[in-house]
């Protein structure tokens, strides 16, 4: 019976940390990336397929989301990030791909082509553009082929969270159906004020 309690007390403690969590990231997102997530430029993006079976704006959402965990996690290892940067480098770092239907003529133009794509919009959205985020956004590709490694730990952050939720796309998809950005916010601050149900 006291194992029991205990497992239930942990995974209350667990719950707890994890919301706290989401909880930050909701503020730093909404702090560092807040011009960036009213745009039209999102807006648009949780209505374009990405990855087969998400969004744009529901991938960026993720990668966001994992490069400031695992800011977080460095930073409890006393590493510290720039989370500004990695805000808006997470949030644009895709963003030159909407409209890629009418902008590329082949996937491949678009793989290489996005990036600077993404840096341009990147300058349009944000009135000071963190230092280190133009190249968070045109290195964002590594480890893929022809892809130059970052030259930040931020940069490398968001490259590696950017591959978790790609494959996360593939198997999972979409978490909503694309209806748009300020209905898929609604829908969201819903869930997170009913306990994330």
């Amino acid at each position: 019976m006291m194992a029991s309690s205990a497992a239930k007390a942990v995974r209350k403690r667990l719950r707890e940390l994890h919301d706290k969590q989401k909880e930050k990231i909701r503020n730093d997102l909404e702090r560092y990336g807040g011009e960036i997530l009213h745009s039209d430029e999102m807006e648009q993006a949780y209505r374009q397929t990405h990855h087969t079976r998400s969004t744009v704006g529901e991938h960026t959402q993720r990668v966001a989301e994992k490069s400031l965990a695992i800011c977080y996690a460095l930073n409890k290892l006393h590493v510290r990030t720039d989370i500004q940067a990695v805000v808006a480098g997470s949030l644009c770092h895709d963003l030159g791909i909407l409209g890629r239907d009418e902008k590329y003529e082949t996937n491949q133009d678009c793989y290489r082509q996005h990036p600077s794509d993404s840096v341009e919009v990147a300058r349009r959205l944000m009135a000071s553009l963190p230092e280190k985020t133009p190249d968070i956004i045109e290195r964002h590709m590594w480890p893929s082929a022809r892809s130059k490694r970052p030259n930040s730990l931020e940069g490398v952050v968001v490259s590696l969270a950017d591959k978790a939720a790609a494959a996360e796309d593939f198997i999972r998809g979409s978490r909503v159906k694309p209806v748009g950005f300020r209905e898929t916010i609604r829908n969201i601050r819903k869930q997170n004020s009913h306990g994330g149900k």
